[in-house]
């Protein structure tokens, strides 16, 4: 089952790599469309700076676990490979609960508001706006926040399964 796990996160990884640079790639099209449309032509459009921007959230929080996989994100104290095994778990399971305690509130609020209201919650309020630049439904845009809360727990749970092998 570990193995599973672990082939998963990296399956995912690349797909998310892939993506990110995909999206960041687009981005600077964008960009430099926006640039051209407004000092070439004398006209700028509001959907090349719209769609700018999401493309930018989206490379970011998919550049986010692509991060996380890599031990590449932020952290207190860095525990060397060589470190005596209790401090490893030890470390690993701060590693957990800090995870949990950061990602789970934002995965549930995603989907839920007060009240367990599916309603009130964050996809479904984006579901009822539209952008204005290029009618998009902003779903779309959120829907990368429940993406890359899966994808981290997915690379933690990897992470885990790589600590229980290595002991």
């Amino acid at each position: 089952m570990t193995a599973h796990v672990i082939r998963a996160s990296a399956l995912v990884d690349r797909a998310c790599l892939f993506l990110a640079k995909l999206a960041l790639g687009a981005m600077v099209v964008a960009v430099l469309f926006q640039i051209w449309a407004r000092y070439g032509l004398d006209h700028p459009f509001s959907w090349t700076e719209e769609l700018a921007r999401y493309l930018m959230i989206w490379a970011g929080l998919l550049g986010a676990t692509c991060a996380f996989k890599r031990r590449l994100d932020p952290v207190v104290v860095t525990v060397p490979d060589d470190a005596p095994a209790l401090r490893r778990r030890l470390s690993l399971v701060f590693l957990f609960v800090t995870v949990v305690i950061f990602l789970a509130p934002v995965l549930y609020y995603v989907f839920f508001g007060p009240g367990m209201n599916i309603e009130r919650g964050f996809l479904w309020r984006s579901s009822n706006r539209i952008s204005p630049g290029l009618n998009l439904n902003m779903a779309v845009v959120g829907s990368v926040i429940p993406v890359t809360c899966v994808v981290i727990f997915l690379h933690l749970a990897a992470r885990i399964a790589e600590t229980g092998r290595r002991t």
